[in-house]
């Protein structure tokens, strides 16, 4: 009943934020994607012609380019059970994922991160839903105040993880619902929206006590 629950949650928060961003992302994707198509394609003829001049390793390059692109979708469309994981691989995804976005791609996004970062137990795939909402939010103020680099601060406690990025505004209501199938939550603290989810001991803590 709580995978049944889950999924029908998921099915709803595509119609808002998360939708608009997931096309964005998608359409960046296979733009990617087709202009590495099209120098494979010209490379082979280049083949079928017994061209000297064509690069084996630009060759693996460009198969490589288009194998991360491939992945990236993989992890946009997966879904998952819980599990055990840190933060930042999962934000290092998010960030490689919107390097792809149309409109913000130029824009740097720097990681801040604090040492007593803890893990957590979410589904992967919720968790970077939000956190790829938060990197878009990071990079539309960064856009608007015209930076050439925003940042994103993670730090934790022994009872729980939080990622910060200012924001002027609200979270939406796809970032707050998927927050909640973290088993977090969003909070506007001074000039950042805050995502704080419960850390990996404090919810066998509560296990323990319930």
């Amino acid at each position: 009943m709580k995978r049944t629950a889950a999924r029908a949650d998921a099915n709803a928060e595509m119609e808002g934020a998360w939708s608009e961003l997931f096309e964005d992302l998608l359409r960046g994707i296979v733009h990617a994607m087709n202009n590495r198509l099209t120098a494979l394609s010209a490379f082979a003829e280049l083949a079928a012609m017994d061209d000297d001049d064509v690069e084996i390793e630009i060759l693996r390059e460009e198969i490589s380019r288009m194998s991360g692109a491939s992945a990236l979708v993989g992890l946009l469309v997966s879904r998952g059970d819980a599990e055990a994981l840190e933060v930042r691989p999962v934000l290092d995804s998010a960030l490689d994922v919107h390097t792809y976005h149309p409109r913000a791609r130029a824009i740097r996004c720097v990681v801040e991160q604090s040492v007593d970062v803890l893990p957590v137990r979410v589904a992967r795939w919720a968790l970077l839903r939000a956190l790829l909402l938060f990197v878009d939010i990071a990079k539309r103020e960064g856009e608007a105040a015209r930076l050439a680099s925003v940042s994103v601060r993670v730090t934790g406690d022994d009872r729980s993880v939080r990622v910060h990025v200012v924001a002027r505004g609200a979270a939406s209501a796809d970032a707050t619902r998927l927050a909640g199938l973290c088993g977090g939550r969003i909070e506007t603290v001074g000039n950042e929206l805050v995502l704080e989810l419960p850390s990996l001991p404090e919810l066998r803590r509560r296990e323990r006590a319930g």
